[in-house]
């Protein structure tokens, strides 16, 4: 059965706080200028009103059109949240990627 490419164009993306999950969600990358950008809602890294606000992201890549259970996971941690404009942004310190 052959997969549609497109699908292999969307990432999922799981948030978490130390040890806990807390959310499931989707993302897309974008390339501009030779730099690669996953895209995803706001709400997914910062949501104020329901105080989210992830210490580490695990985003899931499938990586072989012919076998959807074949895939590839990159881990973010983030080390501090602090205020940009009015809004709380994370800052990116480390990441890794595993099979």
């Amino acid at each position: 059965m052959m997969v549609e490419s497109l699908m292999l164009t969307t990432a999922r993306i799981v948030t978490f706080h130390r040890l806990r999950s807390l959310t499931n969600a989707s993302g897309f990358f974008f390339e501009r200028d030779g730099r690669l950008f996953l895209v995803t809602s706001r709400h997914v890294l910062i949501d104020e009103p329901s105080e989210h606000f992830p210490d580490r992201l695990k985003i899931e890549l499938h990586t072989d059109l012919d076998n959807l259970a074949t895939s590839v996971f990159f881990r973010y941690h983030f080390t501090e949240t602090r205020r940009v404009s009015g809004t709380r942004a994370s800052t990116r310190v480390g990441g890794s990627m595993y099979r």
